[in-house]
């Protein structure tokens, strides 16, 4: 290493580092395989390729702990390659490739300290001694001299057939010419496509421009069909970035069978994970972002969801417990299930815990239908849990998926049936970056919604706005949907008239938007809609950062900004400031 200069050193690591965590990752998986399927050759091969690339390449780079301990990895899983497969083998493996992920992973690549590689090696040692002794017998009832002589004596066709198995693959690999690329150019070269947008809708409206002002001018269509091609060719510039972006779910699925893994043998519980739709892609800014979320319905789904193994055989359900975990498209969306055979969601003890908590009265509960009940098991500080363990029930996993993927412009929803199980089904934008939204005024000010979170759009007549509970509302087919005006959650408000004025200063005729959000629905009184757009999201100035419910902001191809909003902090700010609103007018009236 000391022929390299710094930078050179630095480049090489990343490098290290970035093939590394990909190959720890892999190994983990192919791991838990083996643990489940004793017999599954390919992952096998990829263990043991694996192991061996990172013994190479940690060699290279000088991290002689790490080489060290890959060279004893190597041997523990030949172990495993020989039928002694067990569960203290299994654990010291991920223990192993843990320490290393946490050195590669850090700041700064660094080697496994001298304490932790004696403490690994040590224990790799008492494990070899323990499961390796002349004359043991492995999972399958076979000495293991015995498979390790035959393994010597094997024909030679065969330790040549596999190596020229690997060789196809690597040759297949690399054929396919795969290049890594810096996430940061990906989104450089995504924002110039956008800022290209952009300029196309101002060249498409001054090409229109001029074929109304020179209709019959050679000149002018030549250069509105020019600008009309390179729309098209700007579209699929647009297009190809984002496909760039994208990476398959199953980035995520993957990492979920470990710790599932670990929480069902801490619970006592057998339970098996079914993935499917793990090629569904989506932003791999959103990759990261749901991790989270996602486990902590899983965690769950084990924990509460899933009943022991005495409960389920006296309910005539199978020992083992099945949680699924499905992704899909849904048009511009991508939708992710989990879903568990478990006890379901008692909705009468959600009522109960609600009025018991004081998030609602016994009236309300009376009163309140069952798609309102589910709602509240996203409150904070609501569990229905029989117990609190290390992972679950203080009531702040479900409130804590539902902030994070509404901060995603998702949504998320639940259905369950008592005794049979349940499933919450999040949806959210397939990207971060670019959205289709409906543009409508309030206040003189263009804002943008995105289509995702609106429900209709309804014409309304002033005659038709009633109050109830002191709040404007308005009949739309089978329900009263209360009525926000826009201006009032930006801060803008200017009142005019009286109290008994329905529509004060509005006309007699008005538009509203119905959005919906976790089930819920309200209505925002707008000005002229502009129609819809895609819109490319861009950071705000500074004046508005203080408003949470602007989600961003995007230049039109005249030059105006229209602000973006965020759907469900919109929500939650009308329905305070309506609550504020009505508290005032109480004590106004005593």
């Amino acid at each position: 290493m000391e022929d390299f200069t710094k930078e050179e050193v630095e480049q090489l690591m990343a490098v290290f580092r970035d093939q590394s965590l990909e190959l720890l990752e892999g190994m983990s998986q192919d791991l838990l395989l083996l643990e489940a399927d004793g017999g599954d050759a390919e992952a096998m091969t990829r263990l043991r390729r694996a192991v061996h690339t990172i013994k190479g390449d940690s060699a290279c780079v000088a991290l002689n702990g790490i080489t060290q301990l890959a060279h004893r990895l190597e041997d523990l899983i030949d172990m495993i390659r020989l039928g002694n497969i067990g569960f203290e083998v299994v654990n010291l493996v991920l223990e192993s490739l843990d320490e290393i992920k946490l050195a590669v992973g850090a700041a700064e690549v660094r080697d496994i300290t001298e304490q932790t590689l004696e403490r690994l090696l040590r224990s790799i040692a008492n494990v070899e001694e323990a499961c390796g002794k002349k004359g043991e017998k492995n999972n399958a009832g076979i000495s293991t001299e015995a498979v390790k002589d035959d393994d010597r004596e094997a024909p030679r066709e065969s330790a040549d057939n596999r190596e020229s198995a690997d060789n196809k693959e690597t040759k297949q690999k690399r054929g396919a010419n795969f290049v890594r690329i810096e996430a940061a150019r990906i989104d450089a070269l995504l924002n110039l496509a956008g800022e290209m947008v952009i300029t196309r809708s101002v060249m498409t409206q001054v090409a229109s421009e001029l074929e109304r002002a020179f209709p019959k001018n050679e000149t002018v269509t030549r250069l509105s069909g020019a600008s009309t091609q390179l729309g098209k060719l700007i579209s699929e510039l647009q297009k190809s970035a984002l496909k760039m972006r994208m990476v398959t779910i199953d980035h995520v699925f993957r990492r979920f069978a470990r710790p599932m893994r670990s929480l069902a043998a801490e619970r006592g519980k057998l339970a098996e994970l079914e993935v499917s739709g793990g090629e569904t892609e989506l932003d791999r800014t959103l990759v990261d972002l749901i991790y989270e979320p996602l486990l902590h319905l899983l965690r769950n789904a084990v924990d509460h969801g899933l009943e022991s193994q005495d409960e389920r055989e006296a309910s005539g359900k199978p020992a083992t417990g099945k949680i699924k975990m499905r992704a899909y498209h849904e048009g511009n969306q991508v939708v992710v299930e989990v879903s568990d055979d478990g006890r379901g969601i008692n909705l009468a003890s959600v009522k109960s815990k609600a009025v018991e908590v004081g998030q609602i009265t016994a009236d309300e509960a009376e009163q309140m239908m069952d798609d309102e009940a589910m709602d509240l098991i996203f409150l904070a500080g609501l569990s229905t849990a029989r117990e609190i363990t290390s992972v679950s029930g203080r009531g702040i996993g479900t409130a804590a998926v539902k902030s994070v993927i509404e901060e995603l412009r998702g949504s998320i929803s639940v259905k369950t049936e008592l005794g049979a199980g349940t499933t919450f089904v999040l949806r959210m934008p397939l990207t971060l970056a670019i959205i289709k939204a409906l543009l409508f005024k309030a206040s003189g000010q263009l804002f943008a919604l995105p289509l995702l979170s609106v429900r209709e759009v309804a014409r309304i007549k002033a005659s038709e706005i009633i109050y109830l509970d002191g709040f404007e509302s308005f009949r739309l087919r089978d329900r009263f949907i209360s009525l926000v005006r826009p201006r009032a959650v930006f801060g803008v408000e200017r009142r005019r008239g009286g109290s008994g004025a329905a529509m004060r200063e509005e006309a007699r005729e008005a538009l509203v938007i119905v959005l919906e959000v976790t089930g819920k629905r309200l209505g925002f009184v707008s000005d002229p809609l502009m129609g819809e757009q895609e819109l490319v999201i861009k950071p705000l100035s500074s004046e508005w950062l203080q408003n949470e419910a602007l989600a961003g902001a995007s230049v039109l191809g005249d030059g105006r900004v229209a602000l973006i909003v965020d759907a469900g902090e919109w929500f939650r700010k009308a329905i305070k400031y309506e609550r504020i609103k009505g508290k005032v007018k109480e004590a106004h009236v005593v």
